[in-house]
């Protein structure tokens, strides 16, 4: 019995003392500290913050992962995860703490003041919060550049160094051109690094200019080249022609790309790297477009700056009259050709002209881009003879001699074969005459057929018949009055609200101007302008164009020569804006477009209507 006691009493020590410690263990796993922090609180656009969120804790047991918030305005580039254990001792007692790191590398998508919401860890029932982090961004870059700690292992990488192994050069031909002259800038990467991946984050902003593209890179095809002395594999990314639209002095936006390179230490015996996520971008350039010298010249100007060919050609030699027949307007220029729509073709016969199709191309030469525009006609001559076909000169401003010049278009002939075609006159009414009699039966002997002449007002579809007729013929004729009454008062209509319905037009394109959506604004006022003429006129708006509005205002308005030639002016710079590939951002150039068409339709609208 003594024996039993004593092992009982051992028993029941033992059991205390493994309750004691599965309940110290219990309680350590429920203390858990965690908390957030970013290296920056205020940003630029084109940097990048480190998110640090650290998990304090005594628990062995392994804890899951954080729950991330919708980050909405930021990215997530990176992210690691480290973890290290202190052991203390305090009062004879012995303390494990483990410490868990989790970095975030984290970029912003768009300006402005943003909450990252807490962050939380869900364990044993229980949740764990981090304090919310409000971060501003604004333009550019802020965030000092210099030495960093790569997340997850501490390697430490120079920035400024890594970006002496990494950049981008863009090379403009020139640093001053004219106005409308071409312009070829280059974008290309040098590189000493191993690069893991690469993507563009921001195209260069090329507002101001009409663009066309000539090269961008799919994919990175390495060359070498020496640059101070360092051997560097280049890329080049992309290859564009600009056109500067008007004169002044422009800085266009840099090329930034997201670059992940592979980063090592500087240790000798470092054979591994790890992913390391940037922004390289291209350095910045100034162009200076110089405005064109009056041209005193009395010729409308073509608006190409630079070289300019043209030829006609033809399909056949001999074509007879009524039968179509092809020729071939082929333009070739280092300026903009698209300034230049569909040239007239003149034939010096009559016969008809119709535009069948336009094709553009573009060929690189002599280290300078020559844009290619080839218009083909379709002709119908309808006289015989020698047909001549040509077109108008082009006035063109030549670099070479830095003056205007006129290109003289070499005009071809084909001989047209055939009898000559006239339109024919509309009939306007005939004149019927009946006989007297006519065949009224035919009996069965033949020899005894006779002419009877039979009485029409004894048959009632006589009277059915012009009954009908001239019911036809009333309806037909009150309809014609009422539809030609309806025209006109259509027709008056449209002359009494030609102001208000182009001030409504401008009203949108003021608001378009207040929302930034320059392009659509400008389609805007050069429709109200050509609305309230055609209106006034009688004319639909689509028969009002660039070619014809300087003889249809000469036609049907009594207007100032000044007020002539600001409307032409307007017509005109809308025109040319809309050759712009890229969105117009020059709120107050488009606004002075919107002012001044305000003022041309006042002035308009107090100036009498020619009768035709």
């Amino acid at each position: 019995m003594k024996k039993t006691g004593k092992y009982n009493l051992k028993l029941t020590l033992v059991c205390t003392f493994l309750v004691a410690v599965l309940y110290n263990a219990y309680s350590s796993e429920e203390i858990i500290n965690m908390h957030a922090i970013v290296d920056a609180s205020r940003v630029g656009l084109l940097d990048t913050i480190n998110l640090t969120v650290t998990v304090d804790t005594e628990s062995e047991a392994r804890l899951p992962g954080p729950d991330l918030p919708d980050f909405k305005y930021f990215t997530v580039l990176n992210e690691s995860k480290k973890s290290q254990t202190s052991i203390s001792i305090v009062n004879g007692k012995t303390k494990r703490t483990k410490i868990i790191t989790h970095t975030y590398l984290l970029k912003p998508g768009r300006k402005g003041t943003f909450t990252i919401e807490p962050i939380s860890i869900r364990y044993k029932g229980e949740e764990y919060k981090t304090d919310p982090i409000t971060i501003t961004v604004v333009e550019g870059h802020l965030k000092p550049e210099g030495t960093t700690l790569m997340p997850g292992d501490g390697l430490e990488i120079d920035v400024l160094k890594l970006k002496e192994e990494i950049f981008i050069i863009v090379k403009p031909e020139n640093s001053t051109i004219f106005e409308g002259e071409q312009l070829l800038v280059t974008y290309t990467l040098f590189s000493r690094l191993d690069i893991d991946s690469i993507a563009l984050r921001d195209s260069p902003d090329f507002s101001g200019f009409y663009k066309e593209d000539i090269y961008n890179a799919t994919r990175l095809e390495h060359k070498k080249e020496t640059r101070e002395g360092k051997i560097y594999r280049t890329t080049m990314l992309k290859k564009a022609a600009l056109f500067p639209l008007e004169s002044g002095i422009f800085s266009p936006q840099p090329l930034v790309l997201e670059t992940t390179v592979i980063a090592k230490s500087d240790d000798l015996f470092s054979f591994f790297g790890r992913p390391y996520n940037f922004l390289i971008e291209s350095n910045k350039i100034t162009i200076t477009a110089k405005p064109l010298p009056e041209n005193k010249t009395n010729r409308e100007f073509s608006y190409i700056v630079g070289e300019l060919f043209a030829n006609i050609s033809k399909r056949e030699n001999v074509v007879n009259t009524g039968e179509f027949t092809t020729f071939y307007l082929t333009l070739k220029s280092s300026g903009n050709l698209n300034t230049i729509t569909e040239p007239d073709l003149h034939l010096s016969l009559r016969g008809r002209v119709y535009l069948s199709e336009t094709k553009s191309d573009r060929v690189e030469e002599n280290d300078k881009i020559y844009l290619i525009k080839k218009f083909e006609y379709t002709v119908i001559p309808e006289e015989s003879g020698v047909l001549e076909v040509k077109i108008n000169d082009f006035l063109y401003f030549d670099l070479n001699s830095r003056s205007y010049s006129v290109l003289n278009v070499e005009p071809v002939r084909i001989n047209v074969t055939g009898k000559d075609i006239y339109q024919e006159k509309p009939i306007i009414g005939s004149k019927r005459e009946f006989s007297e009699g006519g065949f009224n039966f035919i009996k069965g002997n033949v020899k005894v057929l006779k002419n009877q002449p039979k009485d029409p007002f004894k048959s009632p579809f006589y009277y059915f018949y012009h009954l009908v007729l001239l019911a036809a013929i009333g309806i037909l004729f009150f309809a014609r009055l009422k539809r030609e009454k309806l025209e006109q008062n259509e027709s008056l209509f449209k002359k009494k609200k030609a102001k208000s319905t182009a001030m409504g037009i401008l009203q949108e394109a003021k608001a378009a101007i207040d929302l930034n959506n320059y392009a659509a604004a400008v389609d805007l006022i050069y429709s109200a302008l050509s609305t309230y003429i055609a209106h006034k006129c009688g004319k639909s708006p689509q028969e009002i164009t660039i070619k014809n509005i300087s003889e249809v205002l000469k036609r049907f308005f009594s207007i100032k020569e000044d007020v002539k030639n600001s409307i032409l002016n307007i017509i005109e710079q809308c025109t040319m804006l809309k050759f712009s590939t890229q969105d117009l951002n020059e709120k107050q150039k488009v606004d002075t477009l919107y002012k001044k068409a305000v003022s041309v339709v006042t002035d308009m609208e107090a100036s009498p209507v020619l009768l035709n």
